[in-house]
């Protein structure tokens, strides 16, 4: 009898240990699975926002920017102009959010005419107003460039931009650079922005 009673007490224990010892695990298990998830959905949450933050900056007047955009062929380098390739600068344009005011490094200064133009991006967005800019090869007209002037866009700085119809707004007599920028509002590290006149650039 005595032997039937320690048998029974002992499985009841060990019956007990099981249940309140899995109840433990389980809750355990679930802590760590909400503590998994809940970091999955930050790291969600921070990609989505870094995505959101990078379309944000590669917008310009509306619209996409290209950020392979080739180089023009046959620009003649100036190595007479007031900065010269490698100088550290202080950008002055507002082309896009975060450009104003960035510390930049001349990346080109090329020999020719700038152009501001209006034109109708060919992905049905809204008429694009006063872009800045475009040079002499990436645009296609009858006759001499100037302001007034019908003009097919050749430029691929943004999509929806090449094969554009627009019109010259106003003219600069250049030099033309392009540089490398951080921006100041996302953080990212900017190449060979096209184009910005020599006004929008000052010693740093």
């Amino acid at each position: 009898m005595k032997v039937s009673k320690v048998l029974a007490t002992t499985s009841m224990a060990a019956l007990a240990l099981s249940l309140f010892g899995g109840v433990g695990a389980n809750a355990s298990m679930n802590k760590e699975m909400h503590h998994t998830d809940k970091s999955s959905m930050n790291m969600k949450s921070m990609h989505t926002k870094d995505k959101k933050k990078s379309m944000h900056m590669m917008k310009m007047d509306g619209l996409t920017m290209n950020m392979n955009s080739a180089m023009p062929k046959g620009l003649k380098k100036d190595t007479h102009a007031k900065f010269h390739v490698g100088e550290k600068v202080i950008l002055k344009a507002d082309h896009m959010k975060g450009m104003k005011n960035a510390k930049a490094t001349v990346a080109g200064v090329y020999k020719t005419k700038l152009y501001k133009i209006d034109f109708k991006p060919t992905n049905g967005s809204k008429e694009v107003k006063n872009h800045k800019w475009v040079v002499a090869s990436e645009l296609s007209a009858k006759g001499a460039l100037k302001a007034g002037k019908s003009v097919t866009v050749k430029a691929d700085h943004m999509y929806g931009m090449k094969g554009a119809k627009g019109k010259i707004v106003s003219v600069n007599k250049g030099p033309a650079y392009t540089v490398n920028f951080k921006d100041k509002q996302t953080g990212m590290n900017i190449k060979n922005h096209k184009w910005l006149v020599q006004s929008e650039l000052k010693a740093k």
